[in-house]
């Protein structure tokens, strides 16, 4: 058996390698990674021989089981750790000749990983081609740019809703430029609210409506979103606040003055038992159950012109109000200052 078989049998009966060719089948050539200690045998509890310097080159003629590697150099020869050798740098490449085919020619690769060390055996068979890498994908995204032809500052995001853009971007997007299936609905106002407009793609240069205009903005995919509609217009408060009634005083609940003229209700004292709230100059009460009904409630009470008495209307209870005026009011009864009534009111204007 020729030395090279005999080279290449004892390489995998240990599970390792030299890189070595045909013509050189019992050395190879590594570099050490350190400084490395070169010992009488393969392990530490050998003697130190020498000491290769790191980047040092040398031949390796052998390697065992437990990773331990005899080398050949400039100095006593010995055993050192695979662990701490590498392949030497390449040098240039020279010309291949093509292998016969009755004696092809064998080279061996040796490697040294974080598992210890490798080996490879090519004996005239066609390099594997390096895989082709696969592109990154695009991702779903918009860049917008305060700038004409996608200059100035940028910000880019996936599919998101920003109801308000910050001060570097707040009306003054001029570009957009989309990547992969993103598209972007962009409003002048807050909140996707005023005139809005869907991109679907790359814009250099925004029209009027939009050009420096821009205050929110949805990222998206597929399907353009459907506009977000208005929320409905709450009741706005025309009157608040708080009335001190003193008994056989009356209270205007249109601006919350206390006295005759436009009086929505009167504090009456009959005696000092018998006490009434009672309705003025066309208003009307509605003591329901007492709770907090707000503006939709009472807008929907059963309102009367009968007077409510006091024994009816413990401290926390609610009455809804149609002014005078016609406008829908609640007061709550807070408490009592000797004989006084604390209320406080709410009148909406709508």
């Amino acid at each position: 058996m020729s030395s090279l078989k005999k080279t290449v049998l004892a390489i995998f009966a240990a599970g390792m390698t030299l890189a070595v060719s045909s013509s050189m089948a019992n050395a190879t050539e590594a570099q050490s990674t350190t400084n490395l200690n070169v010992r009488s045998g393969p392990g530490t509890n050998f003697n130190v021989l020498d000491t290769l310097s790191a980047g040092e080159l040398v031949d390796v003629t052998e390697c065992v089981s437990n990773g331990w590697c005899y080398v050949e150099h400039d100095g006593p020869n010995g055993w050192v750790s695979s662990t701490y050798l590498a392949a030497p740098p390449e040098p240039e490449p020279e010309p291949v000749p093509t292998p016969g085919p009755s004696d092809p020619e064998c080279s061996f690769g040796f490697t040294v990983g974080p598992d210890g060390p490798s080996f490879s055996v090519n004996c005239g068979e066609t390099p594997t081609p390096a895989p082709t890498p696969t592109p990154t994908p695009v991702s779903d995204e918009v860049c917008v740019y305060t700038g004409n032809n996608y200059s100035g500052n940028e910000y880019c995001s996936g599919p998101a809703t920003f109801n308000a853009l910050n001060a570097t971007f707040n009306n003054r997007i001029s570009s957009v430029r989309l990547y992969g299936d993103a598209k972007v609905r962009l409003c002048v106002n807050n909140n996707l609210g005023g005139f809005c407009r869907n991109v679907m793609t790359d814009t250099p240069a925004l029209g009027g409506f939009l050009n420096d205009k821009v205050s929110s903005m949805r990222i998206y995919t597929g399907a353009a979103p459907s506009p977000t509609p208005a929320p409905p217009a709450g009741p706005v408060t025309y009157s608040t606040g708080p009335i001190n009634l003193q008994q056989t005083y009356q209270a205007n609940f249109d601006n919350g003055n206390v006295g005759a003229a436009g009086a929505d209700v009167w504090y009456q004292a009959q005696n000092a038992i018998q006490k009434f709230l009672v309705p003025r100059n066309g208003a009307q009460f509605a003591l329901g159950d007492g709770t907090n009904r707000g503006f939709d409630g009472c807008k929907v009470a059963s309102f009367s012109s009968n007077k409510i008495s006091i024994w009816h209307m413990p401290v926390g209870t609610y009455v809804c109000v149609k002014t005078d005026q016609g406008r829908i009011s609640q007061f709550r009864l807070n408490g009592y200052t000797g004989t006084t009534m604390n209320l406080g009111y709410t009148t909406w204007a709508n």
